[in-house]
């Protein structure tokens, strides 16, 4: 028989609930943070005077991006010496994907960075460390994965799968989204959207990531706006949305919006930002889909099967359009010779990319091309071939 099954962390919500780290006061606590944040949310004080007082706590590392090889290694040596019994990651997607690492290394310390880059390589953990993720953003669902990225010395994407990894409990405190910038709800919103909606459309979807998912995708699209304009309430909606959609991607997959991803590594740019981007076409062309026609109803859509699904993907385009959101590359003036030089590259990689072979629909060189053109001029991309 053909069973499937759902993975999953334990978690605790709600304001002030970041003081459920007091639980540990009597444990080694190792911390993974993101300093920018801490100074931000006004956070120092509290947690190292408050929350950590009287604590046998180290302050492992600071990582304000995202995690690499070179970057860990010195802390890799500094964690494994402390020997801690607990490690707290306060950040957001890189801080958690590096308080993953670390707590690999510590559970395993005899793991080298080739063997944890391979699939199926990372052993059972013994259970002597545990990892509490505190995400201070809405997008990345890190808190609640078996992946973490990180960048080897060539400075190339690589990615640790293992359900060792996933958190063994997340901590979702909604006063730590007050003093979010507007950029940072954007991109991390419209990351999360694509999560939960290329979650549910995957050939692997199972029928709990599908409900779970289509949730989330309309709770996302229904508070994002007022998330951006600051309204508290949405923020708190968009923190347990982006965590469940991050459940559907650790049960399922993402899909072609991350699957065609590649030029944000080529110009520097934030993964929302291009995942969020590119969403819509890749939605626009996976129609007919049952999941947008779903999402489509619960949102009041009205039209037939297909007219509300491309119902959809335009209140998308409406939305993006209102929280300024760009819809394209040539919109952030990304240089258009270099894009289009890339483009035969990234239809290559794109071809061999598990989101793009787990898409509900096949594609072809052909269909990438006139996709990565749409990425780069917008809606009418089809008249530049």
């Amino acid at each position: 028989m053909n069973f499937q099954k759902y993975n999953n962390t334990n978690y605790i919500l709600g304001k002030g609930s970041i003081n459920y780290i007091r639980e540990y006061k009597d444990k080694r606590i190792a911390l993974v943070v993101d300093n920018r944040v801490i100074e931000a949310l006004n956070l120092k004080d509290k947690l190292f005077n408050e929350i950590l007082k009287g604590c046998d706590y180290s302050l492992i590392c600071n990582i304000d991006k995202e995690p690499s090889i070179d970057m860990l290694d010195p802390y890799i040596s500094k964690i494994q010496k402390y020997n801690p019994d607990i490690i707290v990651a306060i950040g957001g997607g890189a801080t958690i994907d590096a308080g993953k690492v670390l707590w690999l290394f510590s559970e395993l310390p005899e793991s080298t960075w080739d063997n944890i880059f391979s699939p199926n390589e990372i052993e059972k953990f013994t259970g002597k460390v545990s990892l509490i993720a505190i995400p201070t953003t809405s997008g990345t669902g890190s808190e609640t994965t078996s992946a973490a990225v990180v960048k080897d010395k060539d400075k190339r994407k690589n990615l640790i799968l293992s359900d060792e990894i996933i958190p063994t409990k997340a901590i979702l405190d909604f006063d730590l989204l007050k003093s979010l910038p507007a950029s940072v709800v954007i991109y991390s919103g419209v990351d999360a959207l694509a999560h939960a909606i290329e979650s549910a459309v995957s050939q692997i979807a199972s029928p709990f990531v599908e409900m779970n998912s289509i949730c989330a995708a309309v709770e996302i699209i229904e508070n994002l706006q007022r998330s951006v304009e600051g309204n508290q309430e949405s923020r708190e909606k968009m923190h347990i949305a982006a965590t469940i959609a991050g459940m559907g991607i650790n049960n399922s997959i993402t899909g072609m919006a991350h699957g065609m991803d590649y030029a944000g590594g080529d110009f520097n740019l934030p993964h929302g930002l291009v995942t969020g981007m590119l969403l819509p076409y890749t939605m626009e062309y996976l129609i007919p889909q049952p999941v947008y026609e779903k999402i489509a109803t619960r949102l009041g859509i009205q039209g037939d099967y297909i007219e509300k699904q491309k119902k959809l993907v335009n209140i998308i385009f409406d939305i993006y359009n209102k929280i300024e959101m760009p819809i394209c590359f040539k919109e952030i003036a990304i240089d258009e010779k270099s894009y289009l030089n890339h483009i035969d590259e990234y239809v290559k990689l794109a071809m061999k990319d598990p989101n793009n072979l787990l898409a509900p629909k096949e594609v072809n060189e052909k269909v990438l091309k006139e996709l990565f053109l749409k990425f780069y001029y917008g809606k009418m991309g089809e008249e530049h071939e």
